[in-house]
């Protein structure tokens, strides 16, 4: 590991939880491909597609906590 990677990490450590959130994200932001507005636009028209399905009812809502409560005894 590099100093700089160390002495950025330790500084890390001592922001708040928001502040590291904030910090994560805009990290995460400069691994995206050059191409991503081309997936997020992708990803926009999915959600809109899904979102009109749900307006005219043609998709069936599932509670989270049933769908954890199956998840939890199909694991178990």
């Amino acid at each position: 590991m590099s100093a700089i990677l160390a002495e950025l990490q330790a500084q890390a450590k001592q922001l708040g939880a928001e502040e590291r959130a904030q910090l994560a994200s805009f990290l995460l932001d400069t691994l995206e491909p050059a191409d991503s507005d081309d997936v997020s636009q992708a990803w926009k028209a999915e959600i809109n597609t899904r979102w009109a399905e749900i307006e005219r009812g043609e998709v069936e809502l599932i509670p989270a906590t049933e769908v954890f409560a199956d998840l939890r005894r199909k694991l178990s």
